[in-house]
């Protein structure tokens, strides 16, 4: 559940700018600051700081998925004075969460996007590789199979 007082549609407005969102408005209005932490985003993602206090981690999360839907964005990140949340399109459940437990409350968003993505770049599971891999392997043994299904014709005849 997303918690009283967090603004989704301007958040969301604020993360389709630039990436990057702020609850305090002096935050939000910080260009420089907005242009730093924007340079650690990846295409495509977005961060959002929203300063809630006493949030549970599950409404962190509610709130990373409302402004993903509402944004597009394959990757949103809520960071709340407590936790730090995400939804992603690219990331697994399973990724995202291993890396969350090991971010420290209260990180300056550029640090938080440099361990966050490191953290993920980790653990990736190199999907194309074991494909490629697989794929090796299933032309070898068919093509194995053809030449002894041929050998065995043949010497039968």
């Amino acid at each position: 559940m997303v918690p009283a007082g967090v603004d989704i549609s301007d958040l969301a407005n604020q993360l389709k700018d630039d990436g990057v969102a702020y609850t305090a408005t002096a935050l939000s209005h910080n260009a420089t600051l907005n242009a730093d932490v924007s340079k650690g985003l990846r295409d495509g993602d977005g961060v959002a700081v929203v300063d809630v206090m006493n949030v549970r981690a599950p409404d962190v999360r509610d709130i990373a998925q409302e402004l993903q839907d509402a944004t597009g964005l394959n990757t949103v990140i809520v960071q709340t004075p407590q936790h730090v949340s995400s939804v992603s399109d690219t990331f697994s459940r399973a990724d995202i969460e291993s890396v969350q437990a090991q971010l420290a409350p209260g990180l300056d968003q550029v640090d938080l996007l440099a361990k966050y993505y490191g953290g993920l770049d980790q653990i990736s599971f190199p999907v194309a590789t074991i494909v490629g891999a697989v794929a090796v392997i299933a032309v070898f043994v068919l093509v194995s199979s053809f030449m002894v299904a041929n050998r065995r014709k043949s010497e039968g005849l």
